[in-house]
């Protein structure tokens, strides 16, 4: 079975005003399909440099990373583009644009994925599908600052998901919510897996999510330590 994510020693390095700073040494792991794998590690260890790179958003500087059999390094932007599209992201803060419903953020994604070229009718059944799955069928027309921060990150899920992707990054998507609302938001991402086959990687230092993952990888200091 071939893996979705293949990483293959990753080396990322910043430079500061005095000094380059290297942030991850020599990294390597795989990601199966329909594998949750969670990455922990202190803050400033390097998880969300790795999800960047992973996500295209970052140019890879040494290695080599593929995603569903096909090289990210050096590739064109076509190509990353194309990966992109097959991928969704959630970051700790949804990001979802202000003055845009909650089915509008949605449908917004659709048309900068795969997607685009469906009609609109399709994209708002989507985009009312994805919200009623998630618990929100009756804040498709609701806009961010009329939701809870746990319906916020619902609907960042949701955009995530509506380019229908097979690989999923999360980087501290639970960090800024209250426990109970925590604990959905890893149920949800746990139900994908077990139901859609879905793979997902995702970035946390709470010890009390690491039950919802097939398996836990650490890294501190930009090496992997255990996986």
């Amino acid at each position: 079975m071939e893996p979705v994510l293949d990483i293959r020693d990753i080396i990322h390095a910043f430079d500061s005003a005095m000094q380059e700073q290297t942030v991850l040494r020599s990294v390597s792991m795989q990601l199966m399909p329909a594998e949750f794998v969670l990455l922990s590690g202190p803050s400033g260890c390097g998880k969300t440099t790795l999800l960047t790179l992973i996500g295209g958003l970052r140019s890879i500087q040494h290695g080599s990373i593929k995603l569903f059999g096909r090289e990210l390094y050096k590739s064109d932007p076509a190509n990353r583009n194309s990966l992109r599209s097959m991928m969704g992201m959630i970051f700790q803060s949804h990001h979802l644009i202000s003055f845009l419903t909650a089915e509008e953020n949605i449908i917004l994604a659709m048309d900068a994925s795969a997607q685009e070229k469906r009609n609109m009718r399709f994209k708002k059944e989507r985009a009312r599908h994805l919200l009623a799955e998630l618990g929100l069928g009756d804040k498709v027309h609701a806009r961010p600052k009329q939701l809870s921060g746990g319906q916020r990150q619902r609907v960042a899920i949701a955009r995530a998901l509506a380019s229908e992707p097979n690989l999923l990054i999360a980087d501290e998507p639970t960090a800024s919510l209250d426990a109970e609302n925590g604990r959905l938001i890893m149920e949800l991402l746990k139900k994908l897996v077990e139901e859609r086959g879905l793979s997902i990687l995702m970035t946390s230092h709470d010890q009390r999510l690491y039950s919802y993952a097939d398996r836990i990888v650490k890294i501190d200091d930009g090496r992997l330590i255990d996986s």
